[in-house]
C-alpha cells in the first residue's frame, strides 16, 4: 500500500512501513492507493486491476516530459470526473509529487463543488475548473456568441490551449476533463474534440457498461473524435451491474471479444461495476462532511483501480505522438489557432451583462 500526503510518499507492505525498493520488488503485486484523510483503505488484488509498481515503471520510462490525457464522456453524468480522480490518485500512489500533477476542465457548464475538488485541495494538486475554467457556458453565453458578442471559436481555443500549456510546465501529467458528451460546445465551435485537439491530448472515453449499446456508443463517439483528427486510446466502461445477465464481468468478456474480432487499434482498459456507497454522491457533495469526503475519495480511487488497467492508460498516452518526447529535443511550440490581433480582443459583452439579460428573459440554467 502507498500512503501519500502533499509531496511526501510512504510505502507499506503487509501493514508495515518499508522502502520503495521492497514495495516494488514484486512487479505484479496489485495494490490500490490510500488517499489522504481516509479512515479506511481497502486493498484488493483483482486480476485486471492496477499494479502500482507497474504504473511506477511506466512513469519512469516516460521520463520528465508532460503526459496530457483528455477524459471524455460518451454521455453526460457517466463518471468522467471520478475517472480523473482515480487516475490522479493512482499517480500519487505511484510516487508522483502533487506539484507534478494538474487537473483542468477547460470548458464547463457546472461550477458546483465535486469530490475531485475536495481531493485536490487535500492533496495539494493544482485544480482548474468552475469559475477558473478558461470557458464557462453560463446563462446566455451561446446566444451571445452567435450574435457576435463573445469573440470567435479560435479565440476561445487559443485561451484554452494557453492555459493548458501553462499548467504543463514542470509537470509530469495533466488530466484534461471533458464536458458532457463529445459534441457539447459545437454550437460555439468549441466541442470536446476541438478542446482535445487544442490541448494536444489523446482521448480516453468513458462509456456505459453493457454489450450492444456499450460497443455502439463507443463506436459512435470514437468516430466523432477521429473525424476531427483526434486520437482515441480506448475506453473504460462504467456503472456496470454487479450481478445478473448484464453483470460487469460478463459484459467485459464480450466487449473484449469485440475489440479483438474487429481488430481495433483502441483498447478496453476495464469495466467498473457500480459501487453502492458512491451512488448519487454528486448530488450530496455540498452537504457531506470533509472527513467523509476524504473517505469516499479513497473508496472511489480504490474501487476504480481494482478494475482498470491504469498503467496501460498512462503508457499508451505517453506513447501517443502528441505526447512524444525525444531526449535532448525540445518539444515543438504549438502554433496559435488564431491571428495575434484576435488574442487581444476581449468579448464585447461581459458575463454579468449576458447572464442578467438571459435571466430577465426566463433562462433557468447555463449554456443557452
Amino acid at each position: 500500500m502507498v500512503a501519500a500526503r502533499g509531496d511526501d510518499v510512504r510505502y507499506f507492505f503487509n501493514g508495515a512501513p518499508c522502502e520503495r525498493a521492497v514495495f516494488e520488488e514484486e512487479d505484479n503485486r496489485d495494490v490500490t492507493a490510500a488517499v489522504v484523510g481516509a479512515t479506511t483503505a481497502a486493498v484488493v488484488t483483482p486480476s485486471n486491476g492496477t499494479s502500482i509498481a507497474n504504473l511506477a515503471s511506466v512513469l519512469q520510462l516516460a521520463g520528465d516530459g508532460c503526459i496530457r490525457l483528455f477524459v471524455a464522456g460518451a454521455v453526460t453524468h457517466i463518471g468522467k470526473t471520478t475517472v480523473c480522480l482515480s487516475i490522479l490518485a493512482a499517480l500519487r500512489a505511484a510516487g508522483i509529487k502533487a506539484s507534478e500533477l494538474a487537473y483542468v476542465k477547460p470548458a464547463t457548464q457546472c461550477e458546483a463543488p465535486d469530490l475531485l475538488k475536495a481531493w485536490c485541495q487535500a492533496e495539494g494538486v493544482e485544480y482548474v475548473s468552475g469559475e477558473q475554467a478558461p470557458l464557462v457556458f453560463y446563462q446566455g453565453f451561446t446566444r451571445s456568441f452567435l450574435k457576435g458578442d463573445q469573440n470567435t471559436s479560435r479565440w476561445w481555443l487559443d485561451k484554452i490551449a494557453a492555459r493548458i500549456d501553462e499548467l504543463s510546465q514542470g509537470r509530469r501529467v495533466v488530466v484534461v476533463d471533458g464536458v458532457g458528451f463529445p459534441a457539447v460546445g459545437s454550437i460555439v465551435g468549441v466541442d470536446n474534440a476541438d478542446v482535445a485537439k487544442a490541448s494536444r491530448a489523446p482521448v480516453l472515453l468513458v462509456c456505459k457498461s453493457g454489450v450492444g449499446e456499450a460497443v455502439d456508443t463507443f463506436s459512435l463517439n470514437s468516430t466523432y473524435f477521429a473525424s476531427k483528427g483526434v486520437p482515441v486510446l480506448g475506453a473504460v466502461f462504467n456503472m456496470g451491474d454487479v450481478d445478473g445477465f448484464n453483470s460487469w464481468d460478463k459484459c467485459g468478456e464480450f466487449i473484449d471479444l469485440w475489440f479483438s474480432k474487429m481488430e481495433r487499434r483502441e483498447r478496453n482498459y476495464g469495466i467498473i461495476p457500480v459501487a453502492p456507497d458512491l451512488k448519487g454522491l454528486r448530488e450530496r457533495i455540498s452537504e457531506t462532511a470533509a472527513e467523509q469526503i476524504s473517505r469516499l475519495a479513497a473508496l472511489n480511487a480504490t474501487h476504480f483501480a481494482a478494475h482498470v488497467d491504469l498503467a496501460g492508460i498512462v503508457r499508451d498516452a505517453h506513447l501517443d505522438p502528441w505526447n512524444r518526447h525525444l531526449p535532448g529535443v525540445p518539444p515543438q511550440k504549438r502554433p496559435r489557432l488564431s491571428p495575434p490581433q484576435a488574442v487581444l480582443k476581449a468579448p464585447a459583452k461581459s458575463r454579468e451583462e449576458v447572464a442578467a439579460a438571459a435571466q430577465k428573459q426566463g433562462a433557468r440554467r447555463g449554456g443557452g
